[in-house]
C-alpha cells in the first residue's frame, strides 16, 4: 500500500478510512489462509495415522483444543474447510463467514459455483448463506413431495407469569441474593418483593393485591397442569413436569418480517413488556425472496390477523440464535375457537420445512 498525505481533516478522514479498509482485508485474508492451512495440516497428519480417521480425529483435536487453548468447533471447521477446498486460492472479499457458510454446502460443484457467484456479486455472508438456505429448502422440499409432513412434537404450555429463581453464579452475577429469572436475560432481585425468602431452583408464581403490590408464591401441584390459549388448564394432556412449563408468555404480534419469524410485545409480568424478534423453532420457510417466501408471509399475516393476543412459548431463553432472535412456538385461537399451534400449522399446509434438529 503506498504512503498517503494528508493537508486537511477531510483528507485525513478518507485516508484513515481507506488505511482501515485495507488492513481489515488483510487481517481476514490472514485468518482465512491460516485456518485452511490448518486444516490441512491437521488432516494430512490424521491421513498418515494407522487408526481410523474418525476416531483418531476426537482425540487428536481435543489435545490441540486443550494444549492450545483453542475451540474444538473452529478446528473441525478448520478441517471442514480444508477438505471442502483442496486446491484452496483465496478469493477476492471472501471472509471466513463466506467460507462457513460454503463447507456446509456437499456438492463441490454447487459449492464452487457458489462461491464464484459470491465474489462476482460481491455478496455479504448474509446474502451468500440467504442463497444457501433457499437452496437447502427447496431440496428438503423436493424430498417431502407428496408425502405427510412430519410435524413437531406440541409443547406444553405453562400458566402465564411462572418464573424460577435461579443462583446469582447461574448467570455470572455478582447479586447477593437469588434472582428471579423471567426469561429473555432479564432478571429481578428478590428483595423487590415482600414474600419470605425462597431457595433457587424453586418454581414460583406471581401475585398481585389491590394496592398492586407483587408477591412470589412456590409452584403447586395443579399448577402443572398444562394451559389452553385462553389461559386455561388442560387436565387432558396429564401432569407436565414444572421445568416443561417455564417461558409462557401471553404477547402481541408487532410485525410479521416472514413466514417463521414475528416482532412480538411480550408480557413478561410486572408491569413491564419487551420487544423481542422471534424465530419460530424447528422450521425454515423459505426467504423473503422467493414467491415462496412470499406466500407463507402473507398466510401467517392471514391468520394472525385477527388475534388480540397469541400464547408464546420461548424454548431457547436465555440463549440467542446467531441472528439474535430468540426461538419459540407459537399458539393462538383460531376464527372457530379452536387452539393452533402455529410452527405445525405451516408444515401442514406446506409452506415451511421440518429443521434437523
Amino acid at each position: 500500500m503506498k504512503t498517503l498525505s494528508v493537508s486537511t481533516y477531510a483528507a485525513l478522514r478518507e485516508n484513515i478510512r481507506k488505511t482501515l479498509v485495507f488492513g481489515q482485508r488483510k487481517i481476514e485474508e490472514a485468518k482465512v489462509r491460516t485456518y485452511w492451512e490448518t486444516g490441512r495440516l491437521i488432516n494430512e497428519y490424521l491421513r498418515k495415522s494407522e487408526i481410523p480417521y474418525q476416531k483418531r480425529g476426537v482425540h487428536v483435536v481435543a489435545k490441540l483444543a486443550e494444549d492450545l487453548d483453542f475451540g474444538e468447533k473452529v478446528f473441525y471447521r478448520c478441517m471442514r474447510f480444508a477438505e471442502s477446498f483442496p486446491n484452496f486460492s483465496a478469493r477476492r472479499n471472501l471472509s471466513w463467514a463466506h467460507y462457513r457458510a460454503l463447507i456446509a454446502v456437499p456438492d463441490e460443484k454447487k459449492r464452487l459455483l457458489l462461491a464464484d457467484q459470491a465474489t462476482k456479486g460481491e455478496w455479504s455472508s448474509r446474502d451468500l448463506e440467504i442463497e444457501i438456505r433457499n437452496l437447502n429448502w427447496e431440496k428438503r422440499a423436493a424430498a417431502s413431495d407428496g408425502k405427510a409432513p412430519s410435524l413437531l412434537p406440541e409443547p406444553a404450555l405453562g400458566p402465564f407469569y411462572t418464573y424460577k429463581i435461579i443462583a446469582p453464579e447461574t448467570l455470572h452475577s455478582r447479586a447477593a441474593e437469588p434472582l428471579l429469572d423471567v426469561g429473555f436475560s432479564k432478571t429481578i432481585k428478590l428483595s423487590r418483593f415482600h414474600s419470605a425468602k425462597i431457595a433457587a431452583g424453586t418454581i414460583v408464581i406471581s401475585t398481585k393485591d389491590a394496592k398492586g403490590n407483587y408477591s412470589l408464591r412456590p409452584q403447586s401441584h395443579k399448577d402443572t397442569m398444562p394451559q389452553d390459549t385462553k389461559g386455561k388448564n388442560h387436565v387432558t394432556c396429564g401432569v407436565c413436569r414444572a421445568e416443561d412449563l417455564l417461558y409462557t408468555y401471553k404477547a402481541f404480534v408487532t410485525r410479521v418480517i416472514d413466514g417463521d419469524t414475528l416482532k412480538l410485545e411480550i408480557d413478561a409480568g410486572f408491569d413491564e413488556q419487551c420487544h423481542e424478534t422471534i424465530r419460530l423453532r424447528g422450521i425454515d420457510c423459505p426467504e423473503l425472496n422467493t414467491p415462496e417466501g412470499q406466500a407463507a408471509k402473507r398466510f401467517v399475516e392471514r391468520e394472525l390477523a385477527h388475534c388480540e393476543s397469541i400464547i408464546l412459548k420461548s424454548t431457547q431463553s436465555p440463549r440467542k440464535e446467531k441472528w439474535g432472535r430468540y426461538l419459540g412456538d407459537v399458539f393462538y385461537t383460531d376464527k372457530a375457537g379452536k387452539q393452533v399451534y402455529l410452527n405445525n400449522l405451516l408444515l401442514e399446509k406446506g409452506h415451511a420445512v421440518r429443521l434437523r434438529d
